[in-house]
């Protein structure tokens, strides 16, 4: 008996040495299974940022996210899970940052101040597109802040309640249209020393471009008001206009005959488009941008030789002969938003349409007529679907005119002296802005 408990004996403490039993093959494959999920998970403490190591490019966000040590053995409610991959993804972005472009700024100089209604119309356009246009019924805004004379408004191209403008007291004034404040004039721009006779929106709707008559042509922020560039020439500065598809470059034309490209990243020259003529009046490049328009005026001898000269952009060939016959200025010329065809408008008092295709002859039976421009620099300007145009008048009025049968449709009283300008805006085409001489910027709806 001894013997046998000392046998038994002995094999108790070789168990209590380290022996085990023998493990069912299931359960070691499972235990085994277990341990190496283990080893694969990182635990929170351990987890640390690598400096050294250069970020390698990967397919998808989520490859970027490194493994959070999560309990195991036990339940994990879904807050702490939650809280596991934020962490996650927190981590993710310190090892490898996204760049993200900033917004345009002008969105913040005006978002604040503008109705809900105004707001709404906004983003129906960014759903639906270029709406039908209609006429206007009444005034609804009057702008005042200008001292002499306004040449030039121009509707922004992308934020459709913000007005530029442009006068002869070297000012421009980006204005807030409906602003629900008294203070509509956003912005003021001064830094001009002569008169301004024309005022455009870059393509972006962050930057104005002006030109007068201190022979230069200047960009400023719309945002900040701080001047970004500054394009001077020997010339008074009549027109400038920016290429509508690339948005880095702009033509200008002044009072010695020079039409120039400009390149508003280098402030320098590109091209110059030049065939003797005399000042420059307006000028229009056509939707795609591949030619442009210029009417300008040549005096030879006391005999008056007026002309409207179509350039080709690339080549800088001229497309056209002498296309205006008559012994009349035309201090406006639009291209069409779609049909290939333009007009100008001519001091005989009404708008001529010419053909957009060599050799660009004029239309002898049909024109706009009604207005009087009486040799003021009285503009056009077509409705963002291209069904109406309008024009300005030397006795104040607005006029409309359907573009297909050049019926005229309507006349608004507006200006009590010259209405010099008048524009659609692009994105409410029901919303028509005109400017005068008595400085009043005019807005019906």
């Amino acid at each position: 008996m001894d013997a046998l408990a000392s046998a038994y004996a002995s094999d108790s403490d070789d168990d209590d040495r380290g022996c085990s039993l023998p493990v069912a093959p299931k359960q070691q494959r499972a235990t085994e299974h277990r341990n190496r999920i283990q080893e694969w998970r990182v635990p929170r403490t351990a987890v640390a940022l690598d400096v050294s190591r250069k970020p390698v490019p990967i397919a998808s966000r989520e490859a970027c996210v490194p493994a959070i040590g999560i309990p195991t053995g036990r339940y994990v409610s879904k807050r702490e899970r939650a809280e596991a991959e934020a962490e996650a993804l927190a981590l993710a972005a310190t090892r490898f940052p996204v760049s993200v472009e900033p917004l345009p700024a002008v969105g913040g100089l005006t978002n604040f101040d503008v109705p809900m209604h105004i707001l709404k119309r906004v983003k129906r356009f960014e759903k639906e597109g270029v709406q039908r246009s209609r006429l206007p019924r009444e005034l609804t805004v009057r702008l005042q802040a200008h001292t002499k004379a306004v040449n030039a408004i121009r509707w922004s191209p992308s934020h459709g309640f913000l007005l530029a403008s442009a006068g002869m007291d070297q000012k421009a004034h980006i204005w807030n249209v409906w602003g629900e404040t008294k203070q509509k004039n956003v912005r003021t721009l001064s830094s001009h020393t002569a008169a301004i006779k024309d005022i455009q929106w870059s393509l972006d709707g962050c930057h104005v471009l002006t030109c007068g008559f201190d022979e230069a042509s200047r960009l400023t922020d719309a945002e900040t008001g701080s001047e970004k560039n500054v394009f001077r020439e020997d010339q008074y500065v009549n027109v400038v206009k920016f290429h509508p598809v690339e948005r880095e470059i702009f033509l200008s034309g002044g009072s010695k005959g020079f039409v120039r490209l400009w390149d508003v990243r280098t402030g320098q020259i590109v091209r110059e488009y030049s065939r003797g003529l005399g000042q420059v009046m307006d000028m229009d490049f056509n939707p795609e941008g591949k030619q442009f328009v210029v009417t300008s005026d040549i005096a030879k001898r006391n005999a008056s030789d007026k002309t409207i000269v179509v350039w080709d952009f690339k080549s800088q060939i001229p497309l056209s002969n002498q296309v205006y016959l008559e012994s009349y200025t035309c201090p406006c010329v639009r291209y069409h938003p779609y049909d290939i065809a333009f007009v100008a408008q001519s001091n005989a008092n009404y708008i001529a349409i010419f053909c957009g295709r060599p050799p660009f002859k004029m239309n002898k039976y049909k024109r706009f007529e009604g207005h009087q421009v009486s040799g003021f620099r009285v503009e056009c300007n077509f409705s963002p679907d291209g069904e109406l145009l309008t024009s300005g008048s030397a006795d104040g009025k607005i006029f409309f005119y359907h573009y297909k049968s050049t019926k005229l449709l309507k006349v608004l009283e507006a200006h009590g002296h010259i209405c010099t300008g008048v524009s659609y805006n692009p994105i409410m085409p029901s919303t028509v802005a005109s400017c005068g001489w008595e400085g009043a910027i005019l807005v019906f709806e």
